[in-house]
């Protein structure tokens, strides 16, 4: 399953029933988080040092490796963490981040986790995860929308479907 946008959620309150962050853990276990837009002052490798030229020297249709993260906020959960450039730059893209998504996926079993003495996701689940993103990313919309060269098309079509049934600004108003 493809969440649009990141999987790095803040920490869950006590009474949640999610709270216990094995169970959110598990329940992600077939889950990718893509994000379209991404910060590239953020953009680190598996050792914290900064990653974003080697983002923007990806070829189309290329990955980075990918960087074991985990965030402060919920220190009990790895995070693997890559990107994949899916238009040429610059021939393709305004800007060297334009074109590039950047994929998240929850590290959940002792195979993956150094709790578990795991060696993290297997390179054929990546590049397999990374070809399929590759292959959504036509038919586009192209120029239709500021972030075209980062569009995964079934996700711009749910877009598109969820803001088609937002009021218009002047049917919102005439609320109050």
């Amino acid at each position: 399953m493809v969440k649009d946008g990141s999987l790095e959620y803040q920490p869950m309150q006590n009474g949640s029933k999610y709270a216990n962050l094995k169970n959110f853990k598990n329940s992600y276990q077939y889950v990718i988080g893509v994000s379209k837009s991404f910060n590239p002052e953020n953009c680190k490798d598996g050792k914290g040092n900064a990653n974003a030229k080697a983002i923007i020297d990806l070829p189309q249709f290329h990955r980075t490796p990918v960087s074991r993260i985990r965030v402060k906020r919920i220190p009990d959960i790895e995070f693997a963490v890559w990107y994949i450039r899916l238009r040429k730059f610059p021939e393709q893209t305004k800007t060297p981040f334009d074109g590039v998504i950047k994929v998240e996926k929850i590290m959940v079993t002792d195979n993956e986790t150094r709790r578990g003495r795991g060696y993290g996701l297997d390179t054929d689940d990546v590049d397999m995860i990374s070809a399929s993103l590759i292959n959504e990313r036509c038919p586009t919309c192209n120029g239709s929308d500021l972030r075209y060269a980062n569009h995964l098309y079934p996700v711009y079509l749910t877009e598109s479907y969820i803001k088609s049934l937002y009021l218009s600004n002047d049917v919102f108003l005439s609320l109050f």
